[in-house]
């Protein structure tokens, strides 16, 4: 049960609704924290070449940071769930700040690397900390819409804080990106401070502490093979247009279209699966799965800019549907003083999918070329259905149902 304290009629009433400050704080402190970490992500390869690192080295940058997060994901979750959520989240964004600022003194390549590892776990400790306390914010007859709506922060980070991060360093120097990342991270911190955190009831015995949480392992092993073609569209699709002929300017507009359908399908399925309970999220998962389907069909055989667009718009419906339906059913799979331990299962999975894929499809890259990449990304697709539905009856047959979850 959460509470707010001593909580008058009217503040009552107002924890009904969606948009309050508190939720509007959340979201626009997880919004500047995923705006400055996803500047970082295409720019610092930049910056360990020019120092001289090689190639290798500078996909060690992600690598480093992504083995950090799944590191710390499970222990922050049960740290969550036993200490609170306040203390745990600032902590995060000072892990993940410290490095940012020491990158303003351009330190050499195997510093940076050790900071990043550091910055991982930040990264990790606060993501999964915000997502946490996103979902104590937002009511629970509403999680899937407030769930989708603060899942527009990453999508919103996603389409523009790469491109700005690129700008930053093209037109200005890393020094001036290391100091605005820092900013932001600092400006998320100032808004964290004013959110006014629900108190979750806690049990008097600590809970034990758990690598995965087992109510919500199915809804985390349906977004690792989300996140595993995700992956394939992330690292090479960018090579692929290239190899193909086209201007590489192309690859902007899939990035775009992705975008608007994503923010657009995002607030649907939430209230698909607030309103319709069970088989919203039935129908949710199999609208998702078959749009990325049909997605990386169409970028498989790439060869004009309507393929690209095309493929855009049914990854962002396909990704738009099932990031935050698997989010919601982990969080409604559990009851509230287990949030924390659901939220990591689920980003862990989450980065797990996007690490494993970018390793599979590079193999496969090197080997086949990148158009069987896409073709191949269809099987994760095909065994998240497979997963979701599979391990519904078993979950069906294990214990009787006592929410709408699906």
């Amino acid at each position: 049960m959460m509470q707010y304290g001593k909580a008058s009629n009217h503040e009552v009433n107002n924890m009904q609704h969606l948009w309050t400050k508190n939720f509007i704080l959340i979201c626009l402190s997880s919004l500047f924290m995923f705006f400055a970490f996803h500047t970082l992500i295409p720019t610092l390869p930049f910056y360990i070449i020019e120092n001289g690192g090689g190639t290798s080295s500078a996909g060690l940058a992600l690598a480093i940071l992504t083995i950090a997060a799944i590191m710390i994901r499970p222990v922050t979750g049960w740290a969550l769930d036993n200490y609170g959520r306040k203390k745990i989240f600032i902590a995060g964004f000072f892990l993940f700040l410290l490095p940012t600022i020491v990158y303003l003194w351009m330190v050499p390549v195997v510093m940076l690397l050790f900071l990043r590892f550091v910055q991982g776990l930040g990264w990790g400790v606060c993501s999964t900390a915000s997502a946490t306390t996103a979902s104590d914010i937002v009511p629970q007859k509403r999680m899937g819409e407030g769930m989708g709506f603060f899942g527009l922060t990453l999508t919103i980070s996603l389409a523009t804080a790469p491109a700005f991060g690129l700008w930053l360093i093209g037109n200005y120097s890393f020094q001036v990106l290391f100091l605005i990342s820092a900013i932001l991270c600092m400006i998320a911190i100032l808004i964290a401070l004013t959110i006014q955190y629900p108190e979750i009831e806690k049990k008097q015995a600590k809970l034990k502490f758990a690598f995965v949480e087992k109510a919500a392992l199915r809804p985390a092993l349906v977004i690792l093979c989300i996140t595993m073609t995700y992956s394939s569209v992330l690292s090479f699709l960018s090579l692929f247009v290239i190899e193909q002929g086209m201007d590489s300017g192309n690859i902007f507009a899939f990035f775009i279209v992705l975008a608007i359908t994503s923010l657009i399908s995002r607030p649907l399925s939430g209230k698909m699966i607030d309103t319709k309970g069970s088989v919203g999220y039935d129908i949710s998962v199999l609208i998702g799965a078959i749009a990325t389907i049909v997605a990386l069909l169409f970028l498989a055989q790439t060869t004009t800019l309507f393929h690209l667009v095309a493929g855009g718009i049914f990854y962002g419906i396909g990704f738009g549907f099932t990031q935050p339906t698997m989010l919601a059913l982990s969080i409604n799979s559990v009851s509230t003083n287990k949030r924390g331990g659901a939220n990591a299962t689920y980003w862990t999975a989450f980065d797990m999918g996007v690490a494993s894929g970018s390793v599979v499809w590079g193999l496969v890259a090197s080997t086949f070329g990148y158009s069987l990449i896409f073709k191949l990304s269809v099987i994760p697709a095909l065994a998240a259905i497979a997963i979701y539905f599979a391990g519904k009856k078993f979950y069906q047959k294990a214990e009787p149902a006592t929410s709408t979850a699906g």
